[in-house]
């Protein structure tokens, strides 16, 4: 409970330990702008916008001033706005406004407080923006110097919360920009394409790599099947971008959107969620009773598994062998329509998964599994391209054979879901008892990192869970120094696993947990919620996968570097 209290615009706000007085303000419905800011980062202080006055008439940046019992700030006196508006025209000469055909346009902040407080035309003559060239190197991301206003927001993330570093300031002062070092492209880096850096980035200097032409292209043209895919919290995204509430059940309408928008066949890769636990438990009990290595990794991220690669090469023989549920599904899809010209799309939550689906390794009997990935920003962005009316679409099914799915593919989306998946398969047992035991075995929550004990019958299991690179290389300094002793660990590259995508629309941390919350949901509506009682995967290993699983379903990653 609050005990005590600032007063902010003539209005009392109780504050308990907030970091800044900018928490404090938004935490009680008063929004003071700031570029700079991100709650889950190191505060900066860089981007001047959130100044308010304070009671002996100074300007001060909110997100550095700590709140005191007593405090009193303006934050929208003439003082303060005037120098809001001087900021926002420095930063606009900073910045190539060319709004028009900016992928950002409509969620630039910048663009938002432009509009906000009046700022109509460019106040200084000369254009100081960055000449640098845009750099398009990578599968999953694209980098536009001329648009970064140095808020360092994406330095932050990638150094603070992923642990990699890709990019950082360069130069100083007029001539300072961010960069990857030494001059290189964001591809010849150790880049995991995870897309944080575009999550939080305010103006579009980074976004996420946008092939909406290259889909409408193939669904317009008609010359092949187009087979549609999409991730379980794909439409929790679509939830929110549509201004209805994460919970509420969404699926129907996606998939009468994909077919209004063309697609032949939709399926959803929940079902294969499902083929991964069955491929992915029976794995690691195998390696638990032959006395293989441990602990084992999970291998559905590929921004994880590019981070292995990367980082802990010597780790990747501990690394599940099992491919990811999309990886899954297009095989699936491969041998489903063997004999027709298929193009197989992948709706994701995630941005890596542009880089995966372009792999090598995910060519099977000499074709891509997966030939585009979208993700749910540029689902959502097609969806108003062509005027429907997302809210009010009538439900669809999923198309048959592959259309059932149980409650455990359902909570890959977020993290801890894959594991608690997998102890669902373990312990065989769908009742509500043993599930709600399994709920609360410390499995579930969204924070950083979590260590719990299972007993499966005889098996005695130290299991730990990570989201977020940095959290996943401090689990893993503790199991290499032998402080922790694991035998299993799930690692999702983003923040709270899928729901915080690099794919998804950017959210707060409140947000991100109505995710998760819509997530638990959908999981518990399911008719069933183990994976070993989906009826299809019968159909699945009976007519598709024929007894060739580890061809199918399986992925050899090299142990060297692949940028």
């Amino acid at each position: 409970m609050a005990d005590k209290m600032m007063i902010i615009d003539g209005v009392q706000c109780p504050f308990t330990n907030e970091r800044n007085v900018l928490e404090v303000a938004r935490n009680n419905g008063i929004d003071i702008p700031s570029l700079c800011y991100c709650e889950n980062l190191s505060i900066y202080g860089g981007c001047r916008l959130c100044m308010v006055e304070n009671e002996k008439g100074a300007i001060d940046a909110a997100c550095v001033m700590r709140p005191r019992d007593g405090m009193a700030v303006k934050t929208n006196s003439k003082k303060v706005l005037d120098s809001r508006r001087t900021t926002l025209q420095l930063l606009m000469a900073s910045h190539r406004a060319d709004c028009l055909t900016c992928d950002q346009s409509g969620t630039c902040k910048l663009q938002e407080y432009c509009r906000r407080y009046g700022i109509e035309k460019e106040a200084f003559d000369t254009n100081t923006y960055s000449k640098l060239p845009k750099d398009t190197s990578s599968k999953c991301i694209v980098r536009d110097p001329s648009k970064c206003i140095l808020c360092g927001l994406c330095v932050r993330m990638c150094s603070e919360v992923q642990n990699i570093g890709a990019i950082d300031f360069a130069k100083r002062g007029k001539k300072a920009f961010v960069s990857p070092g030494f001059g290189m492209e964001m591809a010849d880096t150790s880049c995991v394409g995870c897309g944080q850096c575009a999550a939080v980035c305010p103006t579009g200097a980074i976004t996420i790599k946008n092939e909406t032409k290259t889909m409408e292209k193939f669904l317009q043209d008609g010359e092949k099947k187009v087979v549609v895919q999409f991730a379980p919290s794909v439409r929790v995204g679509l939830a929110e971008a549509f201004g209805m509430p994460a919970d509420v059940p969404v699926t129907g309408k996606l998939v009468t959107a994909l077919r209004r928008l063309g697609a032949d066949v939709v399926y959803d890769t929940d079902l294969t969620a499902d083929l991964t636990i069955l491929e992915e438990a029976n794995e690691f009990l195998n390696k638990v009773k032959t006395g293989a290595k441990l602990p084992m990794f999970t291998s559905c991220c590929p921004g994880w598994i590019q981070h292995v690669e990367h980082a802990h090469p010597h780790l990747m023989p501990q690394v599940s062998t099992c491919g990811s549920p999309m990886e899954m599904m297009g095989a699936l899809i491969r041998q489903q329509f063997k004999d027709e010209d298929v193009y197989s799309v992948a709706i994701m939550p995630c941005s890596a998964k542009k880089f995966e689906a372009d792999r090598p390794e995910l060519v099977k009997d000499g074709k891509r599994v997966i030939d585009l990935v979208l993700t749910t920003q540029e689902l959502v962005r097609m969806i108003k391209e062509a005027g429907i009316d997302f809210a009010n679409l009538p439900d669809s099914e999923t198309d048959a054979p592959l259309s059932k799915s149980t409650g455990a593919g359902v909570i890959f989306g977020y993290t801890g879901g894959v594991t608690e998946a997998v102890i669902r398969y373990v312990l065989a047992d769908a009742s509500p008892d043993t599930l709600q035991t399994i709920a609360e075995c410390g499995v579930r929550g969204l924070t950083g990192v979590k260590v719990f004990e299972v007993t499966a019958g005889d098996l005695k299991l130290r299991i730990g869970v990570a989201n977020g690179l940095g959290n996943a290389d401090a689990l893993i300094e503790k199991v290499e120094s032998g402080e922790e002793k694991l035998d299993f660990i799930e690692v999702m590259a983003c923040p709270n696993g899928c729901i915080g995508g690099g794919g998804q629309l950017p959210g707060t941390n409140a947000r991100k947990a109505e995710r998760y919350k819509a997530m638990l949901q959908a999981d518990m509506d399911c008719e069933y919620r183990i994976s070993q009682d989906n009826p299809d995967m019968k159909y699945v290993y009976d007519e598709l996968v024929q007894g060739r699983a580890h061809d199918l379903l399986h992925v050899h990653y090299p142990d060297h570097d692949r940028k």
